[in-house]
Parts: C-alpha cells; sequence; structure tokens
C-alpha cells in the first residue's frame, strides 16, 4: 500500500502542477493582472506553492460539484418536477434511478483501466512510472473519491428529501464495490477476447439508451415496475455484490498485471491521447475544403451564371471580396447550415414527442421555468463562431499581416455581419416554429402569449449572437494558426454567457423579462460593436 499512496501523491503533484502552470498562463493574459505577471512566477516557488494550495482546492471542488450537478441533474430534478409533493415513492424512484445510471450505463461507459487519456500517456510514456503501479494507484484513488464525492452529494440531495442519510451512504457503497467489479470484468473481456469494450461506440450509446429510458420511463404513463430499487433491497445479491466487489478490488490491487491493457490505449498514434490536438485537427477537417466544396458551374445555368458574375462585377473593394468568397466556398459555408437544419428538426421531434408523453403531468408554466435553456440552445445553433473560422482559416490568416486590412476591420465586419445575420436568422426562425408544437401541446392551443415571447426570444438571440460570435472574432482574434482558442477574455465571455444561463433558472425568471433582458443586451451589442472594432481591430486582429 505504501507504493499505492506514494503514486496517488507523485499523481496528484503531476495534477497540481499542471493546472498551476495552466492558472500562471490564463492570468498572464487578463488585461490588467497580466503584465504584473512575469515568466519568473513558473520558476517562483512560494507562488507556485500558494497556486498549488488553491489548485488542491479546486480540483476537490470539481469533483464534488461534478457529483452534485449528476445527483441534482439527472435525479432529484425530474424526481421534482414529475411527481407529486405527496409521493411517498421518491426514495425507491432515486434508487431504480440510481441503479440504472450509475448501475447499469456507469458499468459500461466508466471503467478507468482501459481508458485512454493524456495523463495515463504521461505518467508512463513520459515518466516511465511502471504500467502496474501507475494502474493500482489509479485504481485506488478512482474509488476511493468516487464514494467519497457521491457519498456527500447524494447525502446533501437526501436532506432535501428527507431520505434516510445511512441507507443511502450503503447503497453508494453497494455502488462503489458494483464499480469495481466491473472493472475487474472489463479487464477480462480485454484478456481473454482482445476487446476494449469502452472503445465499442456502438455498445456505449446502446447501453445509454437503454439505461436512460429505463430509468426515465417510472415518469411517464407507460409506467414501469422500479426493479432498481427492487434489485438493490435483496440482500442476498447486495451480499453478493459486496464481496464479489472487494474480492475484485483486491485482485485489482495485489496480483493483476497491466502491462499489456496500459499499452493498448496508450498508442502514441492515438488522437485521443492529446485532446488538444484532436480537437484542432477535427476542427480543421471541418472548416477545410474540398473540391466538392467549392461551387462549380454548370452548363445547365449559362444565364444565371452570366448575372451573377456580372453583379460581382459591379461591385468593388471589399463587397466584391466579400462575394467572390461566399460564392467561390457556398457549400462549404452551408454545410454548417444544413447540419444545424437537421439538429433543429430532430430536437422539435424530441420535443414534440416529450411533450405528448408527459403533458398530464406537467404543465407549461412550470417548463418556462427553464426556458433559458434556449440561450444554450441558440449558443449552439447558431452559425457565427463556425463562419468566423471559415473566414479565418480560408481568407483573414494572409490578409491579418496588413495594417490597411486591419484598419478596414469595420467596412468587412459589416459585410460579414450580414451574411451570418441572414443564416442565423433563417435558423432562428426554423427553432422558433419547432418550439411551438410542444407549447401547442401542452398549453392545449390557448396560451399564445407564451409563443409569443418565445417567438421574439429565439429571434433576438439570432440577432444576439450573430453580433458576439464577430465581435468577439475581430476584437480579439482568439483563434491561432491550429484554430485553438486559448485567449483568456474569449473563454470568460463565453463562460459568463453559459452562467447567466444557471443563474436565470436559479432565479426562476419570468419568460417576458428575460425576453426584455436578452433585448436591451442585444441593442446595446449592436451599437458598441462598431465602435470596438475600429478601437481594437487593428491591434488585435492578428494570427497569434
Amino acid at each position: 500500500m505504501q507504493g499505492i499512496f506514494n503514486t496517488v501523491s507523485l499523481m496528484w503533484q503531476l495534477q497540481v502542477i499542471t493546472l498551476v502552470n495552466r492558472l500562471i498562463y490564463f492570468m498572464q493574459r487578463l488585461p490588467v493582472v497580466g503584465p504584473l505577471i512575469s515568466d519568473q512566477t513558473y520558476a517562483a516557488f512560494r507562488a507556485k506553492r500558494t497556486l498549488g494550495a488553491v489548485a488542491v482546492v479546486l480540483m476537490f471542488g470539481a469533483g464534488l460539484l461534478e457529483s452534485l450537478i449528476y445527483f441534482c441533474g439527472m435525479l432529484a430534478l425530474p424526481i421534482l418536477l414529475w411527481t407529486e409533493d405527496h409521493y411517498t415513492d421518491r426514495f425507491v424512484l432515486a434508487l431504480h434511478m440510481y441503479f440504472c445510471i450509475s448501475g447499469v450505463m456507469g458499468a459500461v461507459t466508466g471503467a478507468k483501466v482501459l481508458e485512454t487519456n493524456k495523463m495515463k500517456y504521461t505518467a508512463i510514456k513520459l515518466m516511465r512510472i511502471a504500467p502496474t503501479r501507475f494502474m493500482r494507484a489509479i485504481l485506488f484513488h478512482r474509488y476511493t473519491t468516487f464514494f467519497l464525492y457521491q457519498g456527500i452529494a447524494f447525502t446533501l440531495v437526501s436532506l432535501f428529501f428527507n431520505f434516510s442519510i445511512s441507507h443511502v451512504l450503503l447503497v453508494v457503497g453497494i455502488m462503489t464495490c458494483w464499480r469495481v467489479l466491473c472493472e475487474f470484468l472489463h479487464l477480462a473481456i480485454f484478456q481473454q477476447k482482445g476487446i476494449v469494450l469502452i472503445q465499442k461506440t456502438w455498445a456505449t450509446s446502446l447501453t445509454m439508451l437503454i439505461a436512460l429510458a429505463l430509468a426515465y420511463l417510472p415518469l411517464t404513463q407507460w409506467s414501469i415496475p422500479l426493479f432498481g430499487a427492487t434489485i438493490l433491497d435483496q440482500r442476498w445479491f447486495v451480499t453478493i455484490i459486496v464481496l464479489s466487489g472487494t474480492v475484485a478490488g483486491y485482485i485489482l490491487l495485489k496480483h493483476t498485471e497491466y502491462a499489456a491493457a496500459v499499452r493498448a490505449v496508450t498508442n502514441n498514434a492515438d488522437p485521443l491521447l492529446n485532446t488538444e490536438l484532436m480537437i484542432a485537427d477535427l476542427q480543421q477537417r471541418m472548416i477545410q475544403s474540398k473540391g466538392s466544396d467549392l461551387s462549380q458551374p454548370s452548363s445547365t445555368n449559362l444565364h444565371v451564371i452570366e448575372q451573377s458574375v456580372q453583379n460581382t462585377v459591379n461591385k468593388k473593394g471589399y463587397e466584391q471580396m466579400h462575394d467572390l468568397f461566399v460564392k467561390r466556398h457556398s457549400n462549404l459555408l452551408l454545410a454548417p447550415f444544413h447540419r444545424r437544419l437537421i439538429a433543429i428538426m430532430i430536437i422539435g421531434l424530441l420535443l414534440s414527442c416529450l411533450a405528448f408523453i408527459f403533458k398530464d403531468h406537467i404543465s407549461l408554466n412550470e417548463v418556462e421555468r427553464f426556458t433559458p435553456l434556449l440561450i444554450l440552445a441558440m449558443l449552439s445553433l447558431t452559425v457565427g463562431s463556425q463562419i468566423c473560422k471559415m473566414l479565418f482559416y480560408h481568407c483573414d490568416i494572409p490578409l491579418m499581416r496588413y495594417a490597411f486590412y486591419r484598419k478596414d476591420a469595420k467596412q468587412h465586419s459589416l459585410l460579414r455581419f450580414k451574411y451570418i445575420l441572414s443564416t442565423n436568422l433563417k435558423l432562428g426562425l426554423c427553432f422558433a416554429a419547432v418550439t411551438s408544437v410542444p407549447v401547442l401541446i401542452l398549453s392545449e392551443g390557448r396560451n399564445i402569449d407564451s409563443l409569443l415571447a418565445i417567438w421574439i426570444l429565439i429571434i433576438t438571440l439570432a440577432v444576439f449572437f450573430s453580433v458576439h460570435h464577430l465581435l468577439l472574432y475581430y476584437v480579439l482574434q482568439p483563434y491561432t494558426a491550429e484554430l485553438d482558442t486559448n485567449h483568456p477574455l474569449f473563454t470568460i465571455m463565453n463562460t459568463l454567457i453559459s452562467l447567466s444561463i444557471v443563474v436565470a433558472i436559479f432565479l426562476g425568471t419570468a419568460l417576458w423579462l428575460l425576453t426584455a433582458a436578452i433585448i436591451v443586451l442585444t441593442v446595446g451589442y449592436l451599437f458598441s460593436a462598431v465602435p470596438l472594432v475600429s478601437k481594437y481591430a487593428h491591434h488585435h486582429f492578428r494570427v497569434k
């Protein structure tokens, strides 16, 4: 055990040092604090020790927050929304959902032995830690913190519902033993068949769909028996799980070699070992143009081609350049629009089905509390960010070096804003149309007031995010040549949007009040965008 504790300590040091260096890097790029922090801070022992204490607190807080979000969002919130106040079997329902999600889904998707991650690669390939020693420490740390975080989170939820704390901790202990046993089974499958189960997308996806369906079906009119709670209440089954998990844990920590399993998932060619490179490669492939993406003339529409060419020739300067870029890359620019259009259709179908299923359990007033999630939806469904990356990659990289191009940022930014706005408005109108269907189902066609507010809110958000993405692109220019986004202010601005959604849900902001706030913010954004671009683009609109 001494070797395990030493390896856990070394692992923590590696995580803390990495996080501290990122904090220093992040603070150096803040506008006011940044100039006060020199590169010597990386070697300052006392400063890094202080930041190390902050990093440890952040890591513990992040683990606990993740468990709290899981229990509150996946268990407590659905129970509160779709059960009556006098419902007496809430604990039984919570146990069933916990069994399906953590027990069934987590058993297949949450194995650590065969997980591919950057830390495992760094520790074994670069720091030369023995694979068996490292994996034993990882498993000990994983399931110790699993019990700690989930025990605290489930206890806090139990206080709200007046559940028995001792029963809750017992259930978390049983689940910990079950997950340890599943680790052993994952490793056994790999050793016998050479199959890394968590890397099989079909298996993990199918398990997730079945587990989530079984977890939430009791909340619908197609109710099923709460078999999860029944299983966890069988003493003979619980005894077998606890004994099997204990024996499996002992074997994993004392009598298992991990060299072959680790070697199978730490291949240097695996892009999953470097998430940043994987994301950058994915982003580049998404915006790179292929032969089929470039607009090709067709002999069947010569009149249209001649008219289009004449219209382009009649334009001058940046307007002509923008028109040529749009026509040359029309298929590439339309690809994200078509993907989001398909996503909107799927979202609309799912929301309509859910509204039809749960119309007897929830009312429109209960759903209105979560209308701030429309902000998150529009953030994902608008194309401003994607088009800005395309503009950067295919047009602006060679031009940003010229002072005249940066000085004229106001002119070409307005042309691009019109194009992005027209695309986002089309998506916004489609999204507003599909969200109208579940609203009409829940209100039985009587609540037109809420429907009008939702339409205004979505259209306003389409305008807001058209300005938002383009303004951040011109004022901050967060992209590197590899399309990484390491600019701290860019991260802060996008994080504030996510935080505002959480705050709006927590405060239970009225729909019309939220709509009015978004309108005011959008108008302010519109009037401030041009002065900000004129003032800052000349200095910041460069390749990082």
